[in-house]
């Protein structure tokens, strides 16, 4: 906002110098960035915050000086007392966009270049001169604050004036000779027939005053800020008045706005004005706020008079009175838009009393230790073991291409393509909160991939949105890792599947967690889509599922444009949160040896390896201590469609140590158990 000193010295005698105004302007909030000295004059260069529509004025802006250095505001309304015929007819069909709309008639106006005062402060604060009109117009705009629109009356159809919104009209040449596509729900003021300007944007071109108007129907209105702002962000359009409208006008400077105008215009253009036309069916009623005299002086750390602080809300044109041990305030119209909460009051008096005059103090804050929060402990802890296996982690937006469920071949009635669907998206792509981090993670190893990463491994821990019956969807936390294995030959060449690495990664996790009782299950279980039906599995903990392992569909891959190799985890971590044992159980370190005992056997290549570790350890024996697979084979001489395991098998008690005997009965035990179970042949 640029303003005048010139013309702020109109409603304020005040003897400071530019620099000493912009210093005690910008100590008040309203910072001022820059000055622009001229022969008589000084232009400011205000950066007024968005709660502060009330100082995109001279007026606004005087009104703050008059408060500051406690002088006089001088400001008489316009009283305009020619008046022929009664005012135009006025009709408003949305009153929830605009609540009001007021408009005087002027007829036998003579347009012509406006009066050199006039056209230098409109240069000066940046705007162009046109003529005698519409340059009043953008006057009063920068002197009050509030937009007003000029319109020829006599290519007005039926000379009257209709409020609605679009509709079916999709074109409006504006002002600015551009030919405007328009939405059905954007607001427009409409003569009988037709629309002739964007509410609170920019006016039409073929109602523009030229010179050869001689009636001009002149537009005073409130238009909903909401409304302003979408209209003009759809048109990529801004304009000093939808700049103003979209931040909050003041609704009861309407009528004062139209009135200083039609005198101006009188004044200088000559002409008759009508009576005035003022639709306002719902006045605005301001709410009370109330603030106790010790809540004030607490919050400043400072003890202000009452009847100091009484003066400054009158110098800002606040009503106040007294109401027991505080006092209660009724904000003016102007001020609507940040005077709402009994802190915004004492926002009001710390400014007027001088930040730099309150003095610093140290605060008295009583340290507390952080409590603990088990469910993010444990989210950290994952984190720091997934680093440590050298993952990447990964963050992502929480949107979703609803498009990317038909790429992971989810079927038609999986819970995930219930999604939840934001009103305002960033993109119209990405218009709806994410069920799954796979889609995310697979598009970080497509750009990798094309900015020649060979290796790459990443993951993810966040929340995913699934639909709910409740009014808020289901929030669960999840880890999602993917692991794409470099395949070219090196010195040390891993003979091994990039499968098998993720997997480790997995168990390193569950070691350090200390989750003993989780299996890997075969992938006729898996129900994953996206994932090989070949080369994935289902992983359990106490026989509660936990999450999939395995390698990416062929097809997926291609619709993903990623490698066919590429390995994905994907684990719920609340579920392991509640599986995982509440605290670690310590025992004394053993007293007595262990004994070792082989066994190879051969099963069908059906027989997950997980299965006849299984049977081993749920054989009736307190001295298994432990089962290792030390060795898998196929081929020769091992008969075709099946293969040998070989596993460790420790023995131990905790009160003596066992004798071979004993240990042979036990073994005994485990072959046939594995015969009659998985019909295992014990291989010599």
């Amino acid at each position: 906002m640029k303003a005048s000193v010139k013309w702020l010295r109109e409603f304020v005698e005040f003897s400071l110098t530019a620099s000493e105004l912009a210093n005690a302007l910008t100590m008040a909030g309203l910072e001022v960035e820059g000055i622009n000295e001229l022969e008589e004059d000084a232009i400011l260069e205000t950066n007024i915050t968005p709660n502060r529509p009330d100082c995109l004025s001279i007026i606004g802006i005087a009104r703050e000086i008059s408060a500051l250095l406690g002088m006089p505001f001088r400001f008489n309304p316009a009283s305009v007392q020619k008046e022929e015929g009664a005012g135009p007819s006025i009709e408003i069909k949305d009153e929830s966009l605009c609540p009001r709309y007021a408009s005087r008639v002027i007829y036998n106006v003579q347009v012509k270049p406006s009066p050199q005062w006039i056209s230098e402060r409109l240069q000066h604060h940046g705007l162009r001169p046109v003529n005698n009109i519409v340059d009043i117009t953008n006057y009063v705009l920068l002197e009050m604050g509030h937009p007003l629109h000029a319109f020829d009356l006599d290519r007005l159809s039926g000379k009257r004036i209709v409020v609605k919104t679009a509709g079916s009209a999709d074109r409006l040449l504006t002002l600015d000779n551009e030919d405007r596509k328009l939405t059905r729900e954007m607001l427009l003021i409409w003569d009988s027939e037709k629309p002739v300007a964007v509410a609170g944007v920019m006016g039409g071109l073929h109602t523009e005053v030229i010179d050869s108007t001689k009636h001009i129907l002149l537009e005073s209105a409130y238009f909903s800020p909401l409304s302003i702002r979408r209209t003009s962000k759809a048109l990529s359009l801004s304009t000093e008045a939808s700049y103003r409208f979209e931040r909050g006008a003041d609704i009861n400077g309407v009528v004062p706005a139209l009135e200083r105008a039609v005198q101006l215009i009188i004044d200088n253009a000559g002409g008759a004005a009508t009576g005035i036309t003022d639709v306002y069916r719902k006045p605005l009623r301001s709410q009370r706020i109330t603030v106790t005299w010790k809540k004030i002086n607490d919050t400043l750390g400072i003890n202000i008079n009452p009847s100091r602080i009484y003066t400054m809300l009158e110098s800002l044109g606040i009503e106040h009175k007294t109401e027991g041990e505080g006092i209660s305030v009724m904000p003016p119209s102007f001020r609507q838009q940040d005077l709402r909460m009994d802190v915004d009051v004492i926002e009001e008096v710390a400014r007027l009393y001088g930040y730099n005059n309150i003095p610093s103090t140290f605060p008295n804050i009583e340290i507390q230790p952080i409590k603990s929060n088990i469910r993010w402990d444990f989210v950290h802890t994952i984190k720091d073991l997934m680093v440590r296996s050298g993952y990447l982690e990964a963050i992502n937006y929480s949107f979703l291409n609803p498009s990317v469920l038909d790429k992971l071949r989810l079927p038609a009635k999986d819970k995930r393509r219930k999604l939840i669907t934001i009103k305002n998206p960033l993109k119209k792509e990405d218009e709806a909160l994410r069920t799954t981090l796979i889609p995310a993670l697979l598009e970080n190893v497509r750009l990798n991939i094309r900015r020649g990463e060979r290796s790459i491994r990443i993951f993810e821990i966040s929340s995913v949105f699934l639909h709910s019956t409740r009014s808020l969807p289901d929030e669960i936390l999840k880890l999602s890792a993917i692991y794409l294995k470099d395949r070219d030959e090196t010195v040390w060449q891993e003979k091994h599947d990039g499968f098998y690495d993720l997997k480790g990664a997995l168990e390193n996790i569950f070691l350090d967690l200390k989750i003993k009782n989780y299996s890997f299950h075969k992938d006729i279980d898996v129900k994953e889509s996206y994932l090989h039906p070949g080369k994935s599995c289902v992983i359990k903990i106490n026989e509660h599922e936990a999450g999939y392992l395995g390698t990416l569909h062929p097809d997926v891959a291609e619709d993903f444009d990623v490698s066919p190799e590429t390995n994905i985890l994907e684990l719920d971590i609340d579920t392991i949160l509640s599986l995982k044992s509440p605290q670690t159980v310590y025992q004394p370190l053993p007293k007595y040896p262990y004994i070792e005992r082989d066994i190879a056997i051969i099963v069908p290549n059906n027989i997950p390896v997980s299965d006849a570790k299984s049977t081993i350890l749920h054989v009736d024996s307190q001295f298994i201590e432990s089962v290792r697979l030390f060795d898998i084979y196929e081929g020769k001489p091992i008969p075709k469609g099946k293969k040998s395991l070989a596993f460790s098998v420790r023995y131990r008690a905790v009160d003596r140590t066992l004798t071979d005997e004993e240990v042979k009965g036990i073994h005994t035990n485990i072959i046939k158990r594995l015969q009659d179970t998985l019909n295992a042949e014990l291989r010599s």
